[in-house]
This record gives C-alpha cells, sequence and structure tokens, in this order.
C-alpha cells in the first residue's frame, strides 16, 4: 500500500534519488508498524532512496502530519534535504482497527517537500496543544464531556484567526480551507462564524470517511485538479488535543509534476 504510492511519486521526481533527504511516516495509531522493525528502511530501499534517513511521527491523532511538517521545516530548510512525508493506515482488519466511532478510510498519500521548483510553496505553519484534552476528559461525566467537547467548535474557530494573525495574511485572501474528515457540521458552522467565501474542501468526508493522517494530503490532491486560487490554509484538529495547519500560496510561472490519484477509479 504505501511502496506504490511512494514509488509512484518518486518515478514522477526520479531526481530525489540522487540527493539525500528525509523519509517521514507520519501515522495515528500507535499499537502497529513499530520504527524498530526496520519497516519503514524496507519502503525506502524498495522505491529507490535506501540511502535517506528515515522517521516516523505520532501524536496519536490525526494531526500528526501537519504537525510533522512543523517540527521538521527549519531542519530541512537549513540541510538543503527534500522531504517524503508520507501517510496512510490500516483501518479495516479486526487486529488493526481500534477505533469505532468513525467511518475509516485506507488512503495512502504522499508529499514531496523542499526539493526544488514547485508551483506551491508552503509558506508558515502553527500548531497549538489544547493540554486539558490530554485523555480526551474520560474522567469527567458524560454531561460535563460533551459541554467541554462544545468548545472545540470555539477553538477550532479561534486557532484558524490566530493563524491567520501569525502568518499577517488577511482572511479575505483564503482561498481554499482543506481540513480532516470530520465533523461536517461543525465545518459548516465556523465557515459561517468566519463567513467564509472561498472553497471548503469537505467532499470526501461522505464518499470516504476519516482516512486519519492522509484526509489532507489526499483532500489538498483533489481540491488542485481544478483550483484556480493563490491561497489554501491545510487545517486539522487531532483529539489530545493538536490543532495544526500549514499555508500554502501558489508560484506563478513555474513547473511541477503532478501523481495522478489512483483513489475512486
Amino acid at each position: 500500500m504505501l511502496v506504490d504510492t511512494l514509488c509512484a511519486l518518486i518515478i514522477a521526481n526520479p531526481h530525489v534519488k540522487e540527493v539525500k533527504g528525509c523519509l517521514v511516516y507520519a501515522k495515528t495509531q500507535t499499537h502497529n508498524t513499530f520504527f524498530d522493525n526496520h519497516w519503514l528502511e524496507d519502503v525506502a530501499e524498495a522505491c529507490g532512496i535506501g540511502h535517506w534517513e528515515v522517521l516516523s511521527v505520532s501524536l496519536n491523532h490525526c494531526s500528526s502530519a501537519l504537525s510533522a511538517i512543523h517540527l521538521l521545516k527549519n531542519r530541512l530548510i537549513k540541510r538543503r534535504e527534500p522531504m517524503l512525508l508520507l501517510t496512510g493506515e490500516k483501518a479495516f482488519h479486526s487486529a488493526v482497527n481500534r477505533l469505532d466511532n468513525s467511518v475509516l478510510a485506507e488512503i495512502p498519500a504522499a508529499m514531496l517537500l523542499n526539493a526544488g521548483p514547485a508551483q506551491w510553496n508552503l509558506k508558515h505553519t502553527a500548531v497549538r496543544h489544547l493540554s486539558s484534552f490530554y485523555d480526551n476528559h474520560r474522567h469527567e461525566s458524560a454531561v460535563r464531556r460533551r459541554e467541554l467537547y462544545a468548545s472545540l467548535e470555539r477553538e477550532y474557530h479561534d486557532f484558524y484567526l490566530y493563524a491567520l494573525d501569525r502568518f499577517n495574511v488577511p482572511a479575505e485572501s483564503i482561498d481554499a480551507i482543506v481540513p480532516c474528515n470530520l465533523d461536517l457540521p461543525m465545518l459548516k458552522r465556523v465557515a459561517d462564524k468566519l463567513n467564509f467565501k472561498g472553497i471548503m474542501f469537505a467532499e470526501h468526508i461522505a464518499e470516504y470517511g476519516h482516512a486519519y493522517c492522509s484526509d489532507v494530503l489526499f483532500n489538498l490532491s483533489a481540491l488542485l485538479k481544478n483550483f484556480t486560487g493563490k491561497r489554501i490554509l491545510c487545517l486539522t484538529m487531532g483529539m489530545g488535543v493538536t490543532l495544526s495547519c500549514v499555508l500554502i500560496e501558489k508560484i506563478e510561472n513555474s513547473e511541477v509534476v503532478h501523481v495522478k490519484s489512483s483513489v475512486g477509479g
């Protein structure tokens, strides 16, 4: 599953085989794919980048992918090395799946960063941790938990405004928001409160469900097929709770190789 996806991206960008870089696997689940089994080195070797450094990153939620970019971006820039972000987890087998409260999807995805000329530039990142949710308030009563979780809508809304302020970007300049595939009603309410007039990409929620850390990469690849805007904010909220976002801006007059998605035919 992961090898096929990563190899497709590397075939489209063969120059990455000639340089050193970092392969990062971002995941939600921590009870499988153990790093000391050296499976990720095997994936890199199979795709022709066995000389790359490999890392796995997990915050035990679906914001791990964008958080990994936030964590590693400065190191990559200083080293002038590319990064391959790989996501995708098994969801259906009883020995693997530990989540029973959402519709899940198995969708591998990969993103190449800091690898030379591109059509899009990742300009800024931001992360905010809501430490009071570290155990999802399991010790509280059901009534109290509902009250606490009701505050997440406001936190999502406030984090969006915080990120724009930190990035010094006007709200009206955001052409699209790419969220993770969770809680469509909340996403719509937040968009209404923000008076957001751009694209809130939520088409995959009903069709595919939640694909762990792959949501944003998968949604972004689908959005870009026919997207004519210039500025995209990718924003995830992972339980625990961590809010993560990246701001992507279009670079005019540049060339980039796209890998066509094989999901959905």
